[in-house]
């Protein structure tokens, strides 16, 4: 082709791409709006076997393979402002139409709402358990912070909110930077306001943080001189949508604080800023930081990273100083938590497997009006926890007595052979003392975690030299990923930690996590369809044939797929450093790069 003609086929090029964004925009409205709508047949009075999950499911499926055609679409765009801002604008439509609907598959934000009067109140949250406040109402001679929150209950939609709290034997296990938020929304909620109206009014900020990101998002893409395409990844993913904007998770006000403490660490690389503002962008990643931690705690894996960033950065003395100021403020903000003197122990009660769909027990009587201990809902959660994960599945089943388990509850591929593990088991329990019943998840545990440690030495050991910010992204991606991976408790919400930082991983494979993650709501269906009968012709029932099965067919061919691209890849390259943001071009080669 004559290249005279290049110029006039550029501009063509263009607007044919962000025409085909604009379609693809007004068709994830029409399926974000579908799922609005169905939400109200996920409503709490209408009973679970009634609730289209499929048809929820089969939406969420349509948007996410129209998510992907607009990364796709949007990386071949001229990356320029009129992208940015279709992008960001539709990002806005997409959780406009989604946020008034009620919550589908999950209630943590009922845990929210009685979290947030019960701050208002003057009363810590890990004080007292919701069941403790259900049952106080029936004894005269209770302490007064009790006697407060039973006068919570004079309103009506309070108690019915109460009543929903899912695993009420707990106190809560959220952080006080959430607690804060949750507090804020209670003070500004109107005293008649009802049940649905209150959860409206608690998605709301957590919404506005989601948006704050996506904006940070594409600054951090400017920063690092990577394609402004890629803002789509966030701000349209079906799944961010979904678990922020419908289900209304406080994930986003950590992830909004994370990524802001991330942008101000990584402009310490090459000269962004001059020596005094160095020092100050520092100490500001170090409190962003400490207070991610302090609304929910995963972003502390991200400390080691980080301080290896300000040491590489602005030298030892500063990043000791860093440090020692995210190491103080979160405990400053963490203090309620923790358990500083004696407290009643309910510890005999709290086992839960929740593939296992076990519940906790109920509180004692005589401990009905006790204080609880403020780590106790943490300490459940982190010693019994799992559900939905693989990695961790494949370690735990294989150190689990098989003996002792009835035939729905041992999996296929346990293969390790039942002496060795149980051996391994009670002598683990008679070095550590640890209740044997307790040792197969404490030892899966900490396998993992020796796995994600070594994880992280060999990812800053391979970054240590860089100065490009992309090369630290990726890097703090690839920590999130492989925590989430590596978790018993692989909740779908919880890739919303990695998906603002998944355009820098540099593989397709993981971009497929934010579909394949919202495999996990059709446990919920297999669970009321099957609940006592096995599912073809297995040994399992619902809920353990998702476990057991369904699983692996979300993960294997997955990790399959990172294994072969990673061993066919081309080495890393950098991308030009002397790119304009708004000039960029790719190449068809380079969309994933």
């Amino acid at each position: 082709m004559n290249s005279s003609l290049k110029p006039a086929c550029e501009p063509a090029r263009a607007g044919l791409g962000i025409t085909i964004l604009v379609l693809l925009a007004g068709l994830l409205t029409l399926l974000y709006g579908s799922l609005a709508a169905l939400s109200f047949r996920f409503a709490p009075d209408v009973p679970v076997t009634e609730r289209p999950i499929l048809a929820a499911l089969g939406i969420l499926a349509a948007a996410f393979v129209a998510y992907i055609l607009a990364i796709i679409v949007a990386l071949q765009t001229k990356a320029d402002r009129v992208l940015l801002v279709i992008i960001i604008a539709a990002s806005i439509l997409f959780r406009v139409v989604s946020v008034y609907s009620w919550p589908i598959l999950e209630i943590d934000i009922y845990r929210y709402l009685w979290d947030g009067n019960v701050v208002a109140q003057g009363v810590s949250p890990y004080r007292y358990s919701p069941e403790q406040v259900l049952q106080a109402t029936s004894h005269r001679n209770i302490p007064d912070d009790l006697k407060r929150l039973v006068q919570l209950r004079k309103d009506s939609s309070i108690n019915t909110i109460l009543t929903r709290v899912h695993y009420a034997h707990l106190p809560t296990i959220y952080p006080p930077v959430s607690q804060a938020a949750f507090a804020a929304v209670a003070y500004l909620t109107p005293t008649r306001a009802g049940v649905f109206e209150r959860i409206m009014l608690m998605k709301l900020p957590f919404v506005v943080f989601d948006l704050t990101t996506l904006v940070i998002i594409s600054t951090l893409l400017r920063l690092s001189r990577k394609h402004i395409g890629w803002s789509a990844s966030y701000g349209w993913c079906p799944l961010v949508v979904k678990e922020i904007a419908n289900t209304g998770h406080l994930d986003s006000l950590a992830v909004f604080l994370t990524v802001l403490a991330l942008f101000f660490a990584v402009r310490l690389l090459r000269n962004f800023t001059s020596v005094g503002r160095s020092r100050i962008h520092t100490l500001l990643s170090a409190v962003l930081l400490a207070l991610a931690v302090g609304a929910k705690f995963y972003p502390v894996v991200l400390a080691p990273m980080v301080a290896a960033l300000w040491m590489k950065a602005i030298g030892w003395r500063w990043a000791s100083a860093a440090t020692l100021t995210f190491v103080m403020i979160t405990t400053a903000v963490l203090w309620p938590m923790i358990p500083w003197k004696a407290q009643p122990s309910s510890t005999d009660c709290e086992v839960i497997n929740a593939k296992a769909e076990s519940v906790f027990p109920a509180v004692p009587s005589d401990t009905m009006t006790t204080p609880q201990d403020p780590s106790r809902g943490l300490t459940a959660f982190l010693g019994h926890w799992e559900i939905n994960d693989f990695l961790f599945m494949l370690v735990i089943e294989n150190l689990k007595p098989t003996m002792d388990g009835a035939p729905e509850y041992r999996p296929w591929f346990s293969i390790v052979p039942h002496c060795w593990r149980a051996e391994l088991v009670a002598a683990t329990s008679r070095w550590f003392l640890l209740d044997p019943s307790r040792t197969p998840f404490l030892l899966a545990r900490l396998i993992t975690v020796v796995c994600f440690l070594a994880i992280l030495t060999g990812l800053l050991h391979r970054v240590r030299l860089s100065e490009q910010p992309a090369d630290w992204l990726q890097v703090a991606f690839l920590l999130l990923a492989w925590f989430w991976l590596l978790s018993p408790t692989q909740n779908p919400w919880y890739w919303t930690w990695a998906i603002p930082l998944v355009m820098f991983a540099r593989s397709k494979a993981w971009l497929a996590i934010g579909g394949l993650a919202m495999v996990y709501y059709l446990r919920f269906w297999l669970m009321n369809q099957f609940p006592n009968q096995h599912v073809l012709s297995t040994p399992y029932t619902g809920a353990m044939f998702f476990d057991f099965v369904v699983t692996w067919f979300e993960y294997a061919p997955w990790f399959v797929w990172l294994m072969l691209e990673t061993a066919w890849s081309r080495p890393l390259h950098r991308e030009d450093d002397r790119s304009s943001q708004f000039s960029i071009l790719p190449e068809r080669k380079d969309l994933f790069s």
